[in-house]
């Protein structure tokens, strides 16, 4: 695909990654490379302290992140959210991104679930005009959309990939994904339960929650 590309689109993948897993990084590398971006930021996004009582700090969630794509040159990791004292709309990040990469397209990368409930969010009309949005969903999966959703998508629906590269931002673009049936909050539990979570995360993350004594039960 990577004839007639003026400029590589990056991309960026929010997530609480509490802790990151395959469920995560798996369709993230398989978009960035279908879709051949620059590269594949994931920005763990901040926590409200009342609710991360259970779980870990922002400093240790951005670590595991760092762990899991050590050796995977096209994924990075973008602090930002976390360093912020509340959580952020994803309208005020896009700003800031654009202002970094004024001359990148920038393509936000979210699930099926995401898209459903998308005029719902925060200035939600707003953020096609900071952004491309890939929709990362299961092969041959089909959905109703509300009717927001719906005229939304019959505006900005492309299913050519190089408008990602060659338009600053305004599509959106479905990718079919490896749907690992993997969650954070299933990992938290069966450590809580002292079970196994290999084969759920890289290795170096599982070290890490060892060695850290991370999601256990508070003796």
């Amino acid at each position: 695909m990577s004839h007639n590309i003026q400029q590589q689109a990056i991309g960026f993948l929010g997530g609480t990654f509490d802790p990151v897993h395959f469920g995560h990084l798996r369709p993230a590398l398989e978009i960035c490379e279908a879709l051949s971006l620059k590269q594949l930021i994931l920005m763990p996004n901040h926590i409200a302290p009342h609710k991360s009582a259970s779980h870990c700090s922002a400093q240790q969630r951005c670590e595991m992140v760092e762990l899991a794509i050590q050796h995977q040159s096209k994924i990075g990791i973008d602090r930002r959210e976390l360093n912020r004292a509340k959580p952020s709309y994803t309208i005020d990040t896009l700003k800031e991104l654009k202002k970094q990469h004024a001359h990148t397209p920038i393509c936000f990368i979210m699930g099926m679930d995401s898209l459903i409930s998308f005029n719902s969010w925060h200035q939600w009309q707003e953020i096609l005009n900071y952004c491309h949005l890939i929709v990362s969903q299961r092969p041959g999966w089909h959905c109703e959309f509300n009717k927001q959703v719906q005229t939304l998508l019959e505006q900005h629906k492309s299913s050519n990939p190089h408008d990602l590269h060659n338009l600053q931002a305004g599509k959106i673009y479905f990718q079919t994904t490896s749907q690992l049936d993997i969650s954070s909050s299933e990992i938290r539990q069966l450590l809580n339960n002292d079970i196994s979570i290999d084969y759920l995360v890289p290795e170096a993350v599982n070290s890490y929650i060892k060695q850290h004594q991370l999601y256990k039960k508070s003796s």
